[in-house]
């Protein structure tokens, strides 16, 4: 039985706490600063970025920033999902590898000098050299000739087809006159986007303020405020002490009771592409055997956890793409709660439990976010019951993730907060990713999956451009992947974002981007309901 405790008892002890220790419900002192009040639009970020060049932007927090600060030809940072022309006017796909692209005439960086073929050139070209080693070097190895035909035309051809270059180029482009000639572009971040840069104070607070020059128009935020509050309880009393504006999917499920409340929040809630999953690492000697994962996999009470602990805000998945995504495959082994069945394959595997009903013991690493530790020690419980000692261990992100990176742990769970792109499993589950030296440990095989069909496939994936051969090749994919379980896959958590009341114009997308705030009209600059609407 799962034991949850009252929202509204929690806020009332919490809230006495903090007074009586002098904080008050405003919270933390970086979530209350005076000089964000007013104009300032203050977005409550749960990690820090790990830096703002869109050519190192891996960490979820980074992606979010720089989509708002640079620009790409196209974007998938939509409401619905599907890609955009941002930068480009047109992109015609002449042949299976060329691609001829006119930029926009009204398109700017943020200081001044206009966006050009040579930028894109730069940005695209330069990703794979000694002096940048960026993590997405994969684009400049793919393309086997650059014709820039002025400052607006250009034509890239590919080695070999690429199916989904065309969304490869929403990588944000970056100014060759402030870049070139320099691992990091020289000076504060530049780029093209609806934002321009004002400050970074250390990993905790970004500004941006609106740019007049973007070319879709100025934003009605002014002064654009990311701030990172680590705590949870913190986050929450900064949005109930009227601190803050916004904060998507950084509020635990438990607590929106909490916000339903207030008279100052509202709530929009919406179904995503989000995936989280519970990772094995494959060259540890107990997992190496498919009988302990589908072990573990059974022991899991998936839709209990939703119930309780997300209050539906979840849908169970059958792998790491959405049922409403165009390449899902829903003919997939499935694993249902069964501690029972968990039992009888563990002992098949050869581990019976001993006198203390133990069979064997893993590590659980997770982050120090207080929610995905509850959830790691409710699943802990749960594989507990099956005989199967699980120690939770909390790490702060960074260690945490060069954990990870290093493949230096057991089990752990994480989110994919963006699976749009089915290419996206080449890059988790194909052997040439398996994070090491030759690659930079850019790879995100992180459990060391290795599958000679499986590759196959997934480069036949890259380079297939007709859609419905690309769906049956990545249907195998999804069938091989859920029978071998290098992942448990768990449930797409909804989109959840919590609103100061009054916010016009805002919209959640399946990648959890805020591609809404180009466009947002802050509560204090709404018009009344009596007053006249803009038009526009």
């Amino acid at each position: 039985m799962l034991h949850t405790r009252s929202p509204f008892r929690w806020l009332m002890l919490l809230t006495c706490a903090l007074v009586l220790a002098g904080i008050g419900t405003t919270g933390c002192s970086s979530c209350s600063q005076e000089s964000d009040q007013g104009a300032a639009f203050v977005v409550l970020l749960d990690a820090s970025p790990k830096g703002l060049d869109p050519r190192f932007a891996t960490s979820d927090s980074s992606a979010k920033i720089v989509g708002l600060l640079h620009a790409g030809l196209v974007s998938v940072d939509t409401a619905d999902g599907a890609r955009e022309l941002r930068l480009a006017r047109t992109i015609e796909q002449t042949s299976p590898v060329r691609y001829e692209v006119e930029l926009r005439d009204d398109i700017y960086f943020h200081d001044g000098m206009p966006v050009t073929s040579a930028d894109v050139e730069y940005t695209y070209m330069e990703l794979d050299s000694e002096l940048v080693r960026s993590p997405f070097a994969g684009l400049t190895r793919r393309i086997d000739t650059f014709e820039v035909l002025d400052e607006r035309r250009f034509i890239i051809t590919l080695k070999e087809p690429h199916a989904p270059f065309i969304s490869d180029m929403a990588l944000g482009i970056v100014p060759r006159h402030k870049c070139a000639g320099h691992k990091e572009c020289e000076g504060d971040p530049v780029g093209a986007g609806p934002f321009a840069f004002v400050s970074q104070e250390g990993d905790l607070r970004v500004e941006l303020r609106a740019f007049a020059g973007y070319y879709d128009g100025r934003p009605d935020i002014d002064r654009l405020v990311f701030k990172v509050v680590r705590d949870d309880n913190a986050r929450l009393l900064a949005l109930l002490g009227n601190t803050a504006d916004v904060v998507q999917n950084a509020v635990a499920p438990l607590m929106l009771p909490v916000v339903e409340k207030s008279d100052r929040l509202e709530i929009l809630s919406t179904p995503s592409f989000k995936y989280t999953y519970l990772a094995f690492n494959l060259e540890h000697e107990v997992l190496q055997d498919l009988k302990v994962r589908q072990a573990i996999a059974h022991a899991i009470d998936r839709e209990s956890i939703i119930e309780h602990k997300f209050r539906g805000s979840a849908r169970l998945s059958t792998g790491m793409l959405a049922p409403d995504h165009w390449a899902y495959e829903g003919e997939v082994a499935r694993f249902a709660f069964d501690p029972q069945r968990a039992r009888e394959l563990l002992e098949e595997a050869g581990y019976p439990p001993g006198a203390d009903g133990v069979r064997f013991e893993l590590d659980f690493k997770v982050s120090a976010s207080k929610f995905r530790r509850s959830m790691a020690e409710l699943i802990s419980q749960q594989l507990g019951e099956v005989g199967i000692k699980v120690t939770v261990r909390a790490y702060e992100w960074g260690t945490f993730f060069h954990d990870i990176r290093s493949r230096n742990f057991a089990i752990t769970t994480l989110q994919w907060p963006s699976v749009m792109e089915p290419s996206l499993y080449r890059w988790i589950f194909h052997s040439e990713n398996i994070p090491s030296a030759e690659n930079r440990a850019a790879g995100a095989n992180r459990g060391a999956y290795r599958n000679a069909r499986v590759d196959t496939l997934l480069e036949a994936g890259d380079r297939e451009t007709d859609p419905a051969r690309r769906r049956a090749i990545y249907a195998e994919v999804q069938q091989i992947l859920a029978r071998e379980l290098p992942y448990v896959s768990l449930w797409h958590e909804d989109n959840i974002a919590i609103l100061k009341k009054g916010t016009e114009r805002y919209y959640t997308t399946p990648n959890a981007r805020f591609d809404a705030l180009k466009q947002v009209v802050p509560a204090h600059k709404a018009p009344s309901p009596s007053a006249p609407q803009d038009p526009r």
